[in-house]
């Protein structure tokens, strides 16, 4: 469905660490076209699915999970400072 950068790797795994959560939930920011939404979770609630990911376990709505395919998750800081996760294309070797 997607694959994820080493760095989002790390941070996404720092934060579950740090919070003891076992899902990292991903959303769709609406009002900023592929940008993520990223929050860690205990549970998977009845309209979510659940997608293993070299090793980390990602929970996204079943409405949404169109946005991931052919995607990779990467991340990094934006200008202002904030730390943001992003979608973007496979390229053809990631595939």
């Amino acid at each position: 469905m997607f694959i994820v950068t080493e760095e989002a790797k790390a941070e996404i795994q720092g934060r579950m660490a740090e919070f003891g959560k076992a899902y990292a939930r991903l959303q769709m920011r609406h009002s900023c076209y592929m940008k993520l939404k990223l929050t860690v979770e205990d549970e998977i609630l009845p309209n979510d699915i659940e997608e293993v990911v070299d090793g980390l376990h990602f929970i996204i709505d079943k409405g949404h999970e169109h946005y991931f395919f052919n995607k990779k998750i990467v991340y990094g800081p934006d200008k202002f400072g904030f730390k943001e996760f992003d979608l973007a294309p496979l390229e053809e070797d990631e595939a």
